[in-house]
């Protein structure tokens, strides 16, 4: 609420059923008024809370009404509560008597006027206090001398002790409700009239989980609290427990038996004493201290929690001692006993290990590290740790975790929204953004705020990004490397300033393209980056993915094994406060446990929760109903062997609506919304608050910030919904769904919500709104580019459409179903995984009334009628009108969309026949639906197969026809992959200056649209441009710039394109070794690779390499390969060119080398004429070929002994190349020819020189040492 707010409020004098009167008070959590009951006339004490945000609500209305169940004659008592104009408000009783800082001052007769309030500090960074209004100083001095010393609380150490014992009995009774003031200092300490002091202003109270909480992700690194009064852990900014409240407490014993808290000075400076300086024993300063006091204030004043004094109790016990006079008061309700969250153990040297690491993130070392182990292994609390210390060294710290779609059993458990895994690091980013500005924002973000904000809606409202266009529909593949793209830049920016670390937890559950940013990240950017991403995962669920990735090279990784004896003796140890617990406890925990932390401090929570284990007056731990020793307590507590068992136990003792409110927390998940948990529950709102302050109590759910509640352990939640009857699990999920669409009826349902709402109603049985929510999150996935997710949701709305027709006889329409299989088969291209396509493209087509042939006859059949159809299509469009019923255009278009995807794959499986036949059946079945943005690329590759067919004025209607469609509906993607097209075409027959302007002119576009995929395409035409016109060295750079792109991207395909591609220049350029290099790199990229072309370029190649070096047999082989791909798959690319001739250059090389002159050819030189045919048959399709298909087949007359037909096929192949634009070609047949002539004749000096012009020109320093060879009189061939 504004200020404004409150003070209409105060105007109108009334909140709720009060009446103001006036301020009592105000400060920075509020206003605390008097105010009388409008019908009874009590007087009250009236706080508003001041809410930072709107999704806090919640919260502080949960914490209110827990101190209003706490019933303590010690604690003041809250009245009522409720929320007006969305600001909270409780009433609490309005307490007669003199706050414990009157009493002090008045105890050492100090004048209140010159000691002012202490007031509460919210610190995130070390700034000095100054001395302005609102501050208690206190001269700061040693002890004095003896003789200068007073008596102990001036005279009256009894009732001072007396009066402490009786604050010890409220402070413990609140410690076992789970509750830790955290600002106990004499002002929020009232005396009563009958001298029993009440705890109030309860403002930074919170609940403390014990050692059950499941580990947060938390590390603001701020402190809050009273300065004079704060431990030392609050200081630091570190997790506090009762213990804090234990400090706080000695300072005021300290101060009210001395006259000074123990630490004095100006602001900054008292803290640095509580963190580094030993206090002075009380009877230092003053005379009358018996050493018992002294004692216990030293030990409740320790720096380390551990090292303190364990329990208020048993303060309270210590002073019982040391009052000298009879305890007269009622004996107060006695404390709920609670176990301490242990100190960090048992992984030290682990820890260690990893600060190390942080260092090297400074020096742009950075990297991803990923800690495995059982659930309850204590991984959280090690990247807790981490987190801590570079929290302290200046590091960004971000931490967030993964989270399955909602209820279930671990294993039916799916994976959240796209990219869900980075949302904190994006609202981390957008958080930074809002709060530097214009400027940051644009440094940050800039254009990538867009791309970014479909996966963070929060970067869409940052200051600027309005005025960013939307980015540019990208194809899903393309889509998704831009945002990779996007990701890189933003963190790049991020981590400029300071190194980061990046916590993400449960990686196990972590969604497909999470995975994919950590992949990319991992590849292109963390090694030369300030910033470390840190993943924890479960080992008991690792699935494939996550496996791949923990492998991949650059990648660190870490296991938690199991803790040893000595290790659970320290746990234990720490949560129950004691020195040296029993041995044979130790080793009986330590054995039912298999040394996992969370089964350990189950146990004993189990113990403590059902009274099996209490403290008895002396502190002492006993075992109920029995007198052993706690050496014996494990012999002694009936309780179950099994985890399960053991949670399963501790939540049947819950209440009736507890219970209720949990299994609907169980089914929204492990971290959940309480707005929603409030709706699907459908509970009153005190029940709602009663249920909740229970299942906190009881240590099942805690606050998880921004209005969420989450589940202690994810254990908790998978045994409380594996105990859930089917009737009521039905129930239950169909309200979760139905308060999920609730949340937001205006703005329609959020993308991210799709998959969460179609488990919902797919576990409520609605198989309706399923499908509906599965084809909905699965388009959304496709989008993202999250291929697999999309898989996942599609297979189960089929399997769930066959369960359907099967148990009720019912089947959804049969367009619905070939939806469904033609999104499936986009999905499994995106995977390359293109068997899978085919086979849901065909049922598609199927489910749509056009199903293909099975037989080969049948498929010449149906071509031919696809072209005839294409042919009149083209001849009388008038006759092929678009269909006008709307379901039949999208069943149409649904089917061209189908067989699209299936010539792709065809093309893709070398099926040359099967691509042109699917191609034709869906231009002409969307030329029937009309135009569609989605289809349009179906005109460029018909132009492309016109093109290979010799169907030229065909091939330049289609592209014409692309062209036009693509302006028409201003779709610059589908004009780009046009334009990329008709590149290839030209290219194919050598028009070098047309192919780089289709090419170039698709660069353009492809830039604009950031779709860094069809730009390496464009790139990689364009350096064949260079290479077939004799720029070698551009052509290397070329390639050599889309290598490192490539591999920054993790795009294995122009990855391997670009290594063969470079060593083609290299080779030529006289650089053979460097060429091996890469062309072995890329022979062990495609081991077991579906890509006959690249296996055939590169094999080629190779081949080529190993002639050179005289590797006669090592190039056969290669040669061997080549050919053996070549009768198994037909030509598919112009670049295969290379590959066949490598093969037939092997031969023929082999041939002159064993042939003997007078006997008959050698074997090889079958196949010296059999890789020569087929590289002839090659240029017939691909004429750029011909110049090397004719230079080959010169070759090989002369070694049959017909050398004029030698020389005429060598001189048409210098011709041809001449013609076409090829210098390289044209200066080896020049070569080839001036080796076949005659020793010493004109002609052949003229070939040779012809060819050493050429090469030096060329820069083929290598070939122009083999041409002058032979002019200084080297011998002809063979």
């Amino acid at each position: 609420m504004s200020a404004a707010a409150l003070q209409q409020e105060e105007e109108q004098g009334r909140i709720g059923p009060y009446c103001l009167l006036g301020r009592l008070s105000a400060g920075g959590m509020g206003v605390v008024y008097r105010a009388r009951h409008e019908e009874t006339g009590e007087l009250v004490a009236l706080k508003t809370v001041r809410v930072p945000e709107v999704a806090m609500l919640r919260g502080i209305r949960r914490e209110i009404h827990a101190l209003r169940r706490i019933q303590h004659p010690g604690v003041v008592r809250v009245l009522a509560e409720g929320v007006q104009d969305g600001l909270p408000w409780y009433a609490m009783e309005l307490l007669e008597g003199m706050t414990l800082r009157r009493f002090i001052d008045v105890l050492w007769r100090r004048d209140a006027r010159m000691t002012q309030e202490v007031p509460t500090q919210a610190v995130s960074a070390p700034a000095p206090l100054t001395s302005g209004e609102g501050r208690m100083v206190f001269q700061s001095y040693g002890p004095p001398p003896e003789d200068q010393r007073r008596p102990a609380a001036q005279g009256r150490l009894d009732e001072v002790l007396s009066l402490v014992r009786r604050l010890c009995s409220s402070l413990a009774f609140l410690h076992g409700e789970g509750l830790v003031h955290r600002d106990l200092k004499p002002d929020n300490i009232v005396i009563r009239p009958d001298g029993t002091p009440v705890l109030v202003d309860f403002g930074l109270a919170s609940n403390f989980g014990g050692p059950l909480s499941r580990e947060s992700l938390d590390v603001s690194g701020s402190m809050e609290g009273s300065y004079i009064y704060m431990a030392p852990e609050q200081i630091k900014g570190g997790l506090v427990d009762a213990r804090a409240d234990l400090y706080s407490l000695g300072c005021i014993l300290h101060e009210l038996v001395v006259g000074q808290p123990p630490f004095s000075g100006m602001g900054w400076e008292v803290l640095r004493r509580h963190l580094k300086e030993t206090p002075h024993a009380p009877s230092r300063w003053v005379h009358g201290v018996p050493p018992e006091l002294d004692a216990l204030v030293l030990r409740m004043l320790a720096k380390v929690p551990r090292e303190r004094i364990g329990y208020v109790a048993d303060v309270g016990a210590v002073l019982v001692g040391l009052c000298s006079g009879a305890l007269s008061e009622d004996a107060p309700p006695a404390p709920r006993p609670y176990l301490y969250r242990p100190e960090f153990v048992g992984r030290l040297g682990l820890l260690e290990e990893l600060e190390a690491r942080l260092e090297r993130v400074r020096e742009q070392q950075g990297g991803c590290l990923f800690i495995g182990g059982e659930s309850g292994a204590g991984k959280t609390r090690l990247v807790m740790e981490c987190a801590v210390l570079a929290s302290r060294r200046a590091f960004r710290v971000v931490t967030g975790g993964c989270l399955p779609l909602s209820g279930g059993a671990g294993g039916e458990s799916r994976h959240g929204e796209p990219l869900h895994a980075f949302k904190p690091l994006l609202q981390a980013i957008a958080d930074e953004c809002r709060q530097r500005g214009l400027h940051e924002t644009e440094h940050l973000l800039g254009e990538r705020g867009k791309v970014l904000a479909l996966y963070e809606p929060a970067l869409a409202e940052l200051p600027g990004q309005d005025a960013w266009p939307e980015p540019p529909r990208l194809p899903p593949q393309a889509a998704r490397e831009r945002l990779m793209r996007c990701l890189a830049g933003t963190l790049a920016a991020f981590c400029e300033k300071d190194p980061v670390l990046l916590v993400m937890d449960d990686l196990q559950w972590a969604d497909e393209l999470s995975l994919g940013a950590l992949d990319f990240l991992r590849e292109g950017f963390l090694r030369g980056a300030s910033m470390l991403v840190m993943g924890t995962y479960r080992t008991e669920e690792l699935g494939t993915a996550l496996r791949v990735l923990i492998e991949s090279p650059g990648m660190e990784h870490r296991v938690l094994g199991q803790f040893d004896a000595p290790v659970v003796a320290c746990m234990v140890e720490d949560m129950l406060s004691m020195a040296s617990p029993p041995a044979s406890f130790v080793n009986f925990l330590t054995t039912r446990s298999a040394g996992n932390p969370f089964f350990v401090a189950e146990y004993l929570r189990t113990a403590i929760d059902e009274r099996l284990l209490y403290r008895d007056a002396l502190g002492q731990w006993q075992v109920a109903a029995r007198d052993d020793a706690l050496a014996r307590l494990h012999e002694a507590l009936p309780l179950p062997g099994s985890l399960h068992d053991l949670v399963c136990r501790r939540l049947d003792g819950l209440g009736t609506e507890a219970r209720r409110l949990l299994e609907v927390a169980a089914v929204l998940g492990r971290e959940l919304d309480s707005d929603i948990l409030a709706a699907a529950a459908g509970l009153e709102d005190l029940q709602e608050l009663e249920a909740l302050e229970e299942l906190r109590a009881r240590h099942v759910l805690e606050d998880a910030g921004n209005g969420r509640l989450r589940f202690v352990h994810d254990k908790l939640r998978e045994f409380s919904y594996e105990g859930i009857s089917p009737g009521r699990g039905r129930a239950l999920h169909r309200a979760a769904a139905l308060a999920l669409e609730a949340q937001d009826v205006w703005g329609g349902v959020s993308p991210s919500l799709y998959p969460v709402l179609a488990h919902h109603w797919e576990q409520a049985q609605d198989d309706v709104w399923t499908f509906e929510y599965l084809e909905k999150a699965a388009r959304h996935a496709l989008a993202a580019g999250s291929n697999a997710e999309a898989c996942g949701y599609l297979n189960r709305a089929l399997e769930l459409e066959v369960r359907r027709g099967r148990d009720r006889g019912v089947r959804l329409d049969a367009v619905r179903r070939a939806r469904w299989e033609r999104l499936l088969a986009e999905a499994l291209h995106g995977l390359s995984d293109f068997d899978g396509c085919i086979v849901h493209c065909q049922r598609s087509l199927e489910e749509l009334g056009e199903p293909l042939p099975n037989t080969e006859r049948g498929w010449w059949r149906f071509l031919l009628a696809q072209a005839a159809r294409q042919v009149l299509h083209l001849m009388v469009p008038q006759r092929w009108r678009r269909v006008e019923d709307r379901q039949a255009r999208e069943r149409l278009g649904d089917a061209a969309l189908s067989a699209l995807r299936l010539a792709e794959c065809y093309y893709w499986r070398y099926d040359a026949f099967r691509m042109m036949a699917t191609a034709l059946l869906s231009t002409n079945l969307a030329e029937r639906a009309g135009r569609d943005e989605k289809v349009l690329r179906l005109y460029g590759q018909l132009g492309s197969i016109a093109g290979f067919a010799r169907l030229d004025a065909l091939a330049r209607a289609y592209f014409r026809r692309a062209q036009q469609e693509d302006r028409a509906l201003d779709d610059p993607s589908a004009m780009a992959f046009g334009l990329i097209s008709e590149s290839m075409y030209h290219a194919s027959f050598a028009r070098w200056p047309r192919a780089a302007l289709k090419a170039s002119e698709a660069q353009g576009t492809l830039l604009l649209l950031g779709n860094q995929g069809e730009f390496e395409l464009t790139e990689v035409l364009l350096g064949h441009v260079d290479f077939f016109t004799g720029h070698f060295e551009q052509a290397l750079e070329r390639f050599a710039r889309l290598r490192e792109t490539a591999r920054k991207r993790g795009h294995f395909q122009h990855m391997v394109w670009s290594m063969y591609t470079m060593a083609r220049s290299l080779l030529v350029l006289d650089r053979g070794d460097e060429a091996r290099v890469l062309l072995r790199e890329s022979a062990a990229l495609l081991e077991g690779k579906h890509d006959p072309l690249s296996h055939i370029i590169t094999r080629g190649l190779l081949a080529v390499a190993a002639l050179e070096r005289g590797e006669w047999e090592a190039a056969r082989d290669e040669a061997d390969q080549v050919m053996v791909l070549a009768r198994r798959y037909p030509p598919m690319l112009f670049t295969e060119g290379h590959g066949y001739e490598g093969a037939a250059r092997t031969y023929l090389t082999l041939w002159e080398r064993e042939r003997v002159s007078g006997q008959p050819a050698p074997a090889v030189a079958a196949e010296a004429r059999a890789a020569c045919e087929r590289l002839s048959s090659f240029s017939n399709r691909f004429p750029l070929a011909g110049p090397m298909a004719l230079r080959c087949e010169g070759r090989m007359h002369w070694l049959a002994g017909r050398a004029w037909r030698a020389r005429q096929a060598l001189k048409r192949s210098a011709r041809r190349a001449r013609e076409l634009g090829m210098p390289l070609d044209e200066a080896l047949a020049w070569l080839e020819l001036g080796r076949v002539l005659e020793l010493g004749s004109r002609e052949r000096e003229s070939c040779l020189r012809q060819a050493r012009e050429g090469f030096a020109a060329l820069g083929c320093a290598g070939l122009v040492r083999q041409a002058e060879a032979l002019l200084s009189g080297g011998p002809p061939a063979a």
